[in-house]
């Protein structure tokens, strides 16, 4: 069975992904706009989808891999993205053709995010304590070290000028003051996984199990437990003009306005979202189950 399982992943990653007519309604997990305005999102069987205005979509033409994508990101033109089985792949011309860059699907450790400083720095991260490091575009990837606990490492937020926090399984926390050359563990007041984290600038929220949200105001050396309007897992966030948007399970969206309240608001579809993207004022992208929605819906849009 597991040579089986093994051979299956194997393949995955091995093919091209499939052309599907639908793939921009099937389950995305990421999305972000690029510096000259392409919206990217990523997700099942390899699907990577792209889009001027975030309503056209169309389908990369060249993902030399089926496996699913659970993060994305950019630098100029240049993109990255990464998921299960280990596998990272990049693009140079904005997202139609890839390349891949790393896979190991025996370890058997999805990326579960993947960040990049500039053209050549970058980690990926993810399940049992996976990652990754590359200081030359991606060429070559190396082990980095975080900590000898082994918990799933969900999502990174840059607070600039060296400060990262890493968001994690089990109620903790990793923060680094160097740009990752070394960290620190934080437990967290609420003991369960947090999925990832935004900055305003000035705080960061941390979100996850069970609609709790933390909030530090010290790049993550102290952690306040938020009261939350909701107990859905939220699974994404974005800022927009001092405005925090986290989005969920169920059509869950949670607004953190400017003065510090929280709104709780369902979307119609109720579907379980996983990313979002601040579009114009008050406008927000989501993707998740179906692929690609707004808030607030429109007329004749999703």
């Amino acid at each position: 069975m597991a040579g089986a399982v093994t051979a299956t992943a194997q393949e995955a990653v091995s093919l091209h992904a499939e052309q599907q007519p639908l793939a921009a309604e099937s389950l995305l997990l990421d999305v972000l706009q690029t510096a000259n305005g392409r919206f990217v999102a990523v997700g099942e069987r390899g699907h990577v989808v792209l889009s001027e205005d975030a309503e056209q979509w169309h389908q990369a033409e060249q993902v030399p891999t089926r496996s699913t994508l659970t993060s994305v990101t950019a630098v100029g033109d240049k993109l990255w993205a990464a998921g299960h089985d280990s596998v990272i792949i990049a693009s140079e011309d904005g997202g139609e053709n890839w390349t891949r860059q790393f896979f190991d699907p025996e370890r058997q450790q999805p990326v579960l995010d993947i960040h990049f400083f500039d053209e050549n720095n970058g980690f990926a991260m993810g399940a049992y304590a996976l990652m990754l490091r590359t200081r030359d575009g991606g060429q070559t990837w190396e082990e980095h070290y975080i900590s000898d606990e082994e918990w799933h490492l969900n999502g990174l937020v840059d607070l600039g000028q060296g400060q990262l926090i890493i968001a994690g399984e089990a109620g903790y926390s990793y923060i680094s003051s160097d740009q990752g050359e070394s960290w620190e563990v934080v437990e967290l007041p609420y003991l369960g996984s947090m999925f990832s984290a935004v900055s305003n600038g000035d705080c960061v929220l941390a979100y996850g199990l069970r609609g709790n949200v933390q909030e530090s105001c010290d790049a993550g050396a102290s952690w306040l437990q938020l009261d939350s309007p909701t107990e859905a897992s939220l699974a994404g966030g974005a800022m927009q003009n001092g405005s925090v948007m986290l989005v969920g399970n169920s059509g869950q969206l949670l607004e953190r306005r400017s003065d510090g309240q929280f709104v709780a608001t369902l979307h119609p579809s109720g579907v379980d979202f996983a990313a979002v993207l601040p579009l114009r004022e008050g406008e927000w992208l989501l993707v998740g189950e179906g692929g690609t929605y707004r808030y607030p819906p429109r007329e004749g849009a999703r």
